[in-house]
């Protein structure tokens, strides 16, 4: 794969450096009139894309001032911007003879090095760009796609989590064009995971979120418990006490099966979303299938520590679809997709970098398959409880358990509102009035929920 990069950023950036190059000249140097004009005139064909002419009126500048050190590395970019690299490189090279050099000078100079596929000159050149000058965020995006090229993609992956900092966009385009540090590749004889995640003590309540908080009340009240409030059962828990919605994946596999080809689908139904959580790798797309006659304000959220951080915000207009990028901060763990406006409706995600992972059932349980022998860490992530890991070892055509339980006294969520008796909101919305007193046209409640407010234990963690 050849090194390349858009034509508008070589407009904008060869244009940049021609300006700045002929201002110091005009500081540091005293032209004859006629080297003078030819700057000049070539300043104005660099800014409108004539790099023909802008070459000739640079050499002309030459002719006249030989010594020129700036019209000289001018004369390199416009060379390489009409792709006569080796040209460009010997005026560089002339220009840095004569002294010339700083951060744009270097970076151009690499630009030219990774057309002529001199890949290790070309990250040495912007390395020292860099270190001359650490801002330019597009001389990082570049040399992270050289490392790439060259096969250094730790390296380039390090670049991205350099650019994420600075410049979300070009951190996540070269992401998408660096790899995981997972290859494909066939799997023989490969053994099985199974077992079950379960969850002791006092079983945490369902939150409760009070429709009239929400727009849109009348249409979301279509799943709701009947008395205006959605139910989010963030802790389901059959009652032999397997917990659902943990995600379980196989740690340090750099070789095995394809991720889904399918991409990702999350439905959006009654202000509601089908999946409260997934596995996902960084950067990947997921389809959201807004089947409401409503709008939904969908953003995206990373967590890291103690961080939260809203990444993305984009309406999903009504029975319409969008794709949504799940790119997070390199190295953060979870995954957060939300509707601003119904902050009932909401998926969570646990971050993966490969394949060998699943969610547990409704009885807890879990099933990983064609797993590559080895010996492996595995961890248990549940968005509100501390995450557990295990270590199993798979051996080759056999299957193996692993079995993970959670203590319900180690709950870390707030619960809103958790009790719904008696609230002050609910007679307003059992009226048959509207608040400006129209007669209600609320749609029937069509999935019933149900909201247990008491007190349940599983096993003999019950306090005395």
């Amino acid at each position: 794969m050849r090194f390349s990069f858009t034509n508008i950023r070589w407009i904008a950036l060869a244009a940049a450096i021609g300006a700045v190059g002929i201002a110091v000249s005009a500081t540091t140097h005293s032209f004859a009139g006629t080297s003078e004009e030819a700057l000049h005139r070539a300043k104005i064909l660099s800014q409108k894309g004539d790099w023909n002419g802008a070459i000739l009126e640079f050499e002309k500048a030459l002719q006249e001032k030989p010594d020129d050190a700036v019209a000289q590395a001018n004369l390199g970019v416009a060379l390489s911007r009409v792709d006569r690299h080796r040209e460009a490189l010997l005026s560089f090279q002339k220009a840095l003879e004569m002294g010339y050099d700083n951060a744009n000078f270097r970076y151009f100079r690499g630009l030219s090095l990774a057309k002529l596929s001199f890949l290790e000159e070309a990250a040495q050149e912007i390395e020292i760009a860099l270190q001359k000058d650490s801002r330019m965020v597009h001389a990082d995006y570049d040399l992270g796609l050289i490392y790439h090229q060259l096969g250094w993609d730790e390296k380039a992956r390090n670049q991205v989590a350099k650019l994420y900092k600075r410049n979300y966009k070009l951190a996540q385009q070269l992401h998408d064009q660096v790899p995981l540090d997972y290859k494909i590749s066939s799997v023989d004889q490969g053994g099985t995971l199974t077992g079950r995640v379960n969850l002791v003590g006092l079983v945490p309540k369902a939150r409760a979120f009070h429709l009239i908080h929400a727009p849109n009340i009348e249409f979301c009240s279509r799943m709701s418990d009947g008395k205006g409030h959605r139910i989010l059962y963030d802790f389901t828990v059959s009652k032999k006490g397997g917990l659902q919605d943990t995600v379980i994946a196989i740690q340090g596999i750099k070789k095995g099966k394809s991720f889904p080809r399918k991409m990702q689908t999350l439905e959006l139904k009654r202000c509601h979303a089908n999946k409260y959580v997934i596995g996902i790798k960084n950067g990947e797309n997921i389809l959201i299938e807004n089947t409401d006659p409503i709008k939904h304000e969908i953003a995206t959220y990373e967590i890291y520590g103690a961080h939260r951080n809203q990444t993305s915000n984009k309406s999903v207009l009504p029975v319409n679809s969008q794709v949504r990028s799940a790119f997070i901060k390199p190295g953060a763990p979870e995954f957060i997709l939300k509707c601003n406006l119904h902050p009932f409706l909401q998926t969570r995600g646990y971050i993966v970098d490969n394949p060998y992972f699943a969610i547990s059932n409704a009885e807890g349980n879990f099933n990983i398959e064609n797993i590559p022998p080895g010996t492996y860490d595995v961890t248990a992530w549940h968005p509100f409880v501390p995450t557990q890991s295990g270590t199993i070892t798979i051996e080759s055509g056999k299957s193996a358990q692993l079995n993970f339980t959670f203590k319900g006294e180690d709950a870390r969520r707030k619960l809103y509102h958790d009790d719904t008796e008696g609230y002050r909101f609910n007679t307003w919305f059992d009226s048959k009035e509207t608040f400006y007193g129209d007669i209600r046209k609320d749609d029937p409640v069509e999935v019933l929920q149900h909201f247990d407010n008491s007190e349940r234990y599983i096993g003999d963690l019950k306090p005395f």
